[in-house]
């Protein structure tokens, strides 16, 4: 496979907007933040900033993909990368509450994508 990089995107964790958090916060990578290709893998993240001893799991939209349970912050580069599908959203679901957090998680994402998938360019110039 011949990978070509996407741009690296960013969140802040806010007050929950998804309804699968109420009350905490949730960094969320909504479809105006992420490629519009056919498909894409996630094949890196990084958590920082992250209060002492909160929690999160990652879902692709409601479905379970992972967990990070840090401290202080985390690193993650899967053996098998997130595959995401357009129109998919991203969500680091933490289990600290939104109500004055003593601070807000960051999230970054290394995107690619393979040109040989069905419905992908064949060649880098993607627009986010």
């Amino acid at each position: 496979m011949s990978y070509f990089p996407l741009p690296q995107v960013t969140t802040t964790a806010a007050l929950d907007a998804t309804g699968q958090n109420t009350g905490n916060l949730t960094n969320a990578f909504s479809g105006t933040q992420l490629p519009r290709v056919a498909w894409y893998e996630v094949y890196h993240a990084v958590v920082t900033n992250i209060p002492a001893g909160a929690q999160a799991t990652i879902k692709i939209g409601a479905k379970l993909w992972g967990f990070t349970y840090p401290l202080g912050g985390s690193e993650w580069d899967p053996s098998q990368p997130m595959l995401v599908q357009n129109g998919q959203e991203i969500y680091f679901l933490w289990s600290q509450s939104a109500t004055a957090p003593p601070s807000l998680p960051v999230v970054t994402l290394w995107l690619r994508y393979d040109p040989a998938l069905p419905g992908n360019p064949p060649h880098p110039g993607v627009q986010l």
